[in-house]
């Protein structure tokens, strides 16, 4: 079907960036993500707006609380093992410098573990230990690697974009999205939400520094079709994630069954340079998964840029 690739922004306005996030600098007392105050919670600890794991960063918050954080911490740390591969690969630098991949082993056999490490001039070094983890194409001059990623929890992932999102919400949409906060930081053990998450892979640009965008319906509903109504955008390394946030209290209220629901997609290979005749794919994510699961994700790259040490049968 061929749609128009500005429809994105016809429906939808851009309310909050990373780029133009303005934070006071003084710590509140009272934290806008569970409500509760000093003394009964600490504000020690520097918060990022952007998880540092998807690049180093100064965008912070000053109204998150240290409880709080180390929540988010862990849902972070599931969003990190889900995009790792791409992290080490581009060689993206974290507080930490560029993190190395780890495989999950397979019947708890170290000598299954696949080992990628991004080193000095751009260089990878990749350590296998299966054949059938990798092939080699000749022809493109590239490897096949499958990524056997350790376990994560999709709806962990789904939380630690949430928390972005609701971070760049401005203030005066928080009385409409209580739930959202309420479920965030597990004072709320339900709430429906939409699964999916879209992704796209850039082929011939990577982003220097991530940044994230929230956008507003600009209507919630016509005659026939209802939009989400809000949706944010996370760049970073050469991947575009994409999520919608939680129906709002005010999007429920005008609610009429029988509406179709339109995901709307932001077109984000525009940021790519793509050839002529060159084929887009994006790619759509349940995120709704509660239960920790084992993902294999293959990747190409040159097999020129890298150290190859496979250890002999």
């Amino acid at each position: 079907m061929e749609t128009d690739i500005l429809d994105f922004w016809k429906k939808y306005e851009l309310i909050g960036a990373s780029s133009s996030f303005k934070s006071k600098g003084v710590k509140t007392d009272t934290c806008r993500y569970c409500s509760r105050s000093s003394p009964e919670v600490s504000f020690n600890q520097k918060t990022h707006l952007l998880p540092e794991l998807i690049g180093k960063n100064n965008i912070l918050t000053f109204d998150e609380c240290d409880q709080c954080n180390i929540l988010f911490s862990n849902f972070e740390s599931n969003f990190s093992i889900f995009v790792r591969p791409y992290i080490t690969l581009l060689g993206v630098r974290g507080k930490k410098g560029v993190p190395k991949f780890q495989s999950r082993t397979i019947d708890r056999n170290e000598i299954t573990r696949t080992t990628l490490l991004h080193s000095e001039n751009n260089r990878r070094e990749l350590h296998l230990s299966r054949l059938d983890d990798y092939s080699i194409n000749p022809a493109t001059k590239t490897f096949d690697i499958v990524f056997r990623k350790p376990p994560f929890v999709p709806l962990k992932v789904y939380k630690a974009l949430l928390k972005i999102g609701l971070s760049l919400l401005p203030t005066e949409y928080d009385s409409f999205n209580k739930k959202s906060f309420l479920w965030l930081t597990d004072r709320l053990d339900y709430l429906e939400f939409i699964r999916c998450a879209f992704i796209t892979t850039l082929r011939g640009v990577r982003f220097e520094r991530p940044s994230a965008e929230l956008y507003k319906a600009r209507l919630l509903s016509d005659e026939l079709i209802e939009y989400p109504e809000f949706v944010l955008v996370l760049y970073f390394a050469n991947q575009i994630i994409q999520i919608f946030l939680p129906f709002s209290d005010k999007q429920k209220e005008s609610h009429i069954p029988g509406r179709n629901l339109s995901l709307d997609i932001l077109p984000a290979f525009g940021y790519d340079k793509l050839k002529n005749g060159q084929k887009v794919k994006i790619r759509g994510y349940d995120l709704g998964l509660e239960t920790s699961i084992n993902e294999n994700h293959q990747v190409s790259f040159s097999y020129q840029e890298a150290e190859l040490n496979i250890p002999p049968n």
